[in-house]
């Protein structure tokens, strides 16, 4: 994968939404819950298959250290 995948880390997940706001065309949200349950969202804008391909990109991305 040649593209870099920037990583904006921030202490608070409100604050890393906060700035990702007008930043994406669609969007995978993927988290933990306060009472520790896994949960997602993604915008209505991409299907299943889509969804899953850009998991398993930036999957790729993290586990290539292709990562800043």
């Amino acid at each position: 994968m040649a593209e870099v995948v920037k990583l904006y880390p921030a202490a608070d997940p409100d604050e890393v939404l906060k700035h990702a706001i007008g930043v994406y065309d669609s969007v995978v949200v993927i988290g933990w819950t306060k009472d520790n349950n896994m949960s997602g969202r993604i915008s209505l804008n991409i299907d299943t298959a889509d969804a899953l391909l850009l998991v398993e990109l930036f999957k790729t991305a993290l586990l290539s250290e292709a990562v800043e």
